[in-house]
């Protein structure tokens, strides 16, 4: 179904510079100024912006603050890897629909290499596009039952060991069942996007995105019984630190790292997931994808 023209698009870069910004980002923009769309940047990469474009004027550009960037802008361009696009993820509005463009090397969530995403963006812009809505699962972390923390995150959370040549002694359960203690390098809960990521590098299964699931994949387990388990998302898996305590770090899509004190309680809340739109490619099939990426031999 043919949604509202796009007259707001936003821009976020990969954080790192890459040469190929200093071609695609003026030919990008000029073309949709043509079209009379707006085009806004966020407002802590206008002096990058600005090299981009070297002694070309950006007054014709917007640079909002970061709530409104994320919030009020009609469609998002992320350019960059997928860790650009989950870092959009974890940030934008629900309704905001997410046009990911593969500048990295994987590339396995941006639905649109740097080759062919000006063949759509055109009929994109006048709202004939599809979108596929991902959760986004939040994560808490209490200590005496007061929170210290709280996130959401696309791809997986993990908790690891900091110490080398320490193992690290871990309690999962599911609502009030208990799943396992682990004694090992940590434990990844990764959805079924992200199943693809860190968890299937540690040995995890690879899981349809369409399927309604969660992913606990150990790592480096210290026992031969302690494999993967699929799980519903609809009961909270909660984590805990036992003794003998070691140093242990939280970590979200690989962004956001916190440590983890050892009367810390980890929960992984399927309930109090979010939404995020992403703008499909009509001639990317998923197991097409699995085999290009992951598969040397056709």
């Amino acid at each position: 179904m043919k949604k509202e023209s796009v007259k707001i698009v936003g821009i976020t870069l990969k954080p790192n510079a890459t040469p190929e910004f200093y071609s695609i980002l003026p030919n990008l923009c000029s073309w949709l100024l043509r079209r009379k769309r707006q085009v806004v940047f966020r407002e802590e990469d206008r002096q990058r912006i600005s090299k981009f474009f070297k002694n070309k004027t950006i007054e014709n550009f917007h640079f909002w603050n970061s709530k409104d960037f994320h919030n009020n802008v009609n469609m998002m361009l992320s350019m960059g890897g997928d860790g650009t696009l989950i870092g959009v993820c974890r940030r934008i509005n629900a309704k905001i629909p997410v046009l990911g463009i593969n500048l990295g090397r994987l590339g396995f969530i941006t639905e649109f290499n740097k080759n062919e995403y000006f063949d759509l963006l055109a009929d994109i812009l006048e709202g004939k596009y599809e979108v596929t809505t991902k959760p986004l699962f939040h994560v808490s972390v209490t200590r005496k039952n007061q929170i210290q923390f709280k996130d959401y995150f696309f791809n997986d959370a993990v908790l690891a060991k900091n110490d080398i040549a320490r193992m690290i002694y871990l309690r999962a359960e599911m609502g009030n069942d208990h799943i396992y203690n682990i004694a090992g390098d940590g434990i990844i809960i990764s959805s079924p996007m992200g199943s693809t990521a860190y968890s299937m590098a540690a040995g995890g299964p690879i899981v349809h995105p369409d399927v309604k699931a969660l992913i606990l994949t150990p790592i480096c387990p210290h026992s031969l019984i302690h494999r993967p388990f699929v799980i519903p998302d609809n009961a909270p898996i909660t984590l805990k630190i036992l003794p003998p305590h070691h140093s242990v770090t939280l970590t979200l899509d690989g962004q956001v790292a916190l440590n983890i004190d050892e009367q810390d309680v980890v929960v992984i809340n399927g309930s109090k997931m979010k939404k995020v739109s992403l703008i499909q490619n009509p001639e990317r099939l998923y197991f097409q994808t699995i085999r290009d990426k992951f598969i040397t031999s056709k």
